[in-house]
């Protein structure tokens, strides 16, 4: 029996899709990976199309897993938060694609990532250099339960967990959950970054607040540089979030290393909030592609600090390990793998 897979990976800005063929259990077939930059509906359906042709036109998709930068409501819609208009793309839309109608499943791009985790892990890849360590507990925990939390920081900011539990039956399961908890309220780290709150506030009169991901992203590490030089009353230096988050990892740029250093605090502060609920004794994996590139500068950074930053349950956080995920193609493998294992 041969399955022909799909995984797609819709981001706010790239959209990535890589094909394979599974005969008798065995891939026989990997494509190469499709990237392009889409910002609508139209472009992304146009990509798909196109890609699908380029890849092999005879063949007819049988599975088919696509995630999406954005929570997908009723598993069958999504809106677009980071593209012109906002569009909603549901389930029909990709059906006009071309895609398969009973084994096309619709998930949060975050649940990609945890799925790719698990594909790590059932190829071994755990102790690999693409499993870098950040923190290792003194005295690793004994204990029954392996949950994991999925971080990616970046332009956005996702986060996920993986569930495992033993059935009645004695069978062990994991599940990947999609978060949203980026997006609840940011409370001052220090004196000095609730200066910076307030100096944010004052350019977005419709808000009352900022939440995590209002630091936690591209947008959000530019109006904290920008902050900075306000709250110092020196002349800003115009740089992207880029060109801030590179300074800071050459240490070039006493501003940046100060914003890319609150970016990674309020990291640490959700995973902390995250591991107080889940207990990640199976590991906290951050990924990304602005991990890879920043992996360096969070050796240096306080975000382990920021994550132990407990005084009633230090002793609890200070027992899950940390590792930073440098394998590029984390989403794209993880629908692969859905595909082989979940539909």
């Amino acid at each position: 029996m041969k399955n022909f897979n799909l995984s797609i990976d819709v981001g706010g800005t790239h959209t990535r899709l890589r094909a394979e063929m599974i005969e008798h259990e065995k891939i026989t077939f990997l494509s190469q990976e499709y990237k392009q930059e889409i910002n609508s509906k139209e472009e992304l359906g146009s990509f798909i199309r196109s890609s699908l042709n380029n890849i092999e036109s005879k063949i007819t998709t049988t599975h088919c897993v696509i995630g999406f930068a954005g929570a997908i409501i009723d598993h069958c819609k999504v809106e677009i938060t980071n593209w012109k208009g906002k569009p909603t793309i549901s389930m029909e839309d990709i059906m006009k694609w071309g895609l398969p109608e009973n084994n096309t499943i619709m998930i949060n791009d975050m649940e990609l990532a945890g799925y790719g985790i698990l594909d790590m892990e059932e190829k071994d890849e755990m102790n690999s250099d693409q499993f870098e360590i950040l923190y290792k507990p003194d005295f690793p925990a004994n204990n029954r339960i392996n949950n994991k939390l999925i971080i990616a920081p970046g332009t956005g900011f996702g986060t996920a967990s993986i569930i495992e539990f033993t059935t009645h039956s004695g069978e062990k399961v994991k599940d990947v959950l999609s978060s949203e908890i980026q997006h609840i309220q940011v409370p001052p780290l220090d004196d000095r970054h609730a200066e910076i709150i307030e100096i944010i506030l004052f350019e977005k009169p419709e808000r009352n607040f900022l939440n995590f991901e209002d630091f936690v992203s591209g947008n959000g590490l530019r109006e904290t540089y920008e902050a900075i030089f306000k709250l110092d009353g020196i002349e800003q230096k115009e740089k992207d979030a880029k060109q801030i988050a590179k300074s800071a990892v050459y240490g070039n740029d006493k501003s940046a290393i100060e914003a890319l250093n609150i970016f990674y605090r309020c990291v640490g502060r959700i995973i902390q909030a995250m591991a107080l609920m889940i207990q990640p004794y199976g590991g906290i994996c951050i990924c990304g592609a602005s991990t890879i590139s920043n992996a360096k500068f969070i050796h240096r950074s306080r975000l382990i600090e920021e994550l132990h930053n407990c005084l009633i349950r230090q002793q609890l956080l200070i027992q899950f390990p940390v590792y930073l995920i440098t394998k590029p193609d984390i989403n794209i493998a993880g629908g692969l793998w859905a595909c082989r294992n979940i539909i």
